[in-house]
């Protein structure tokens, strides 16, 4: 039993379920870089301060990168290379989808939102392709 007030034990308790979720969230997404299968379609979750996958990986060719944002304010997608813009999407609000239809030749690309501080807050991933 916590010691302390019953208040004092739903603080702690609830504290503690947040943190497990938050490292759940981080644990999910740090690690892992996703495949793009047979249908060259990578999909793509942006919200606050995070793009998931961070890391994906495909062959040159088409690819579409269909973004979803479900954060709380407004993000876009932009593929870059060496600082030239590739591809991007419009501004998407809340709630809202783009795809992106790119054909990719070998190399490293950086996938980020470009609104306001998205990207040095940590709403970026790379695109690997081989």
């Amino acid at each position: 039993m916590l010691p302390g007030d019953t208040t004092t034990r739903r603080r702690v308790i609830a504290w503690l379920t947040c943190a497990c979720v938050a490292a759940g969230w981080l644990a999910a997404g740090c690690g892992q870089t996703r495949t793009v299968g047979a249908d060259r379609t990578l999909r793509v979750a942006l919200s606050e301060y995070r793009l998931n996958p961070e890391s994906a990986r495909t062959t040159p060719g088409v690819v579409a990168i269909l973004v979803h944002n479900y954060g709380r304010l407004t993000h876009n997608l932009v593929v870059s290379e060496n600082g030239q813009t590739i591809g991007s999407t419009k501004p998407m609000a809340p709630g809202q989808s783009a795809e992106l239809d790119l054909n990719l030749a070998a190399g490293s690309y950086l996938m980020t939102s470009t609104i306001l501080s998205d990207q040095a807050l940590g709403t970026y991933g790379t695109l690997t392709v081989r």
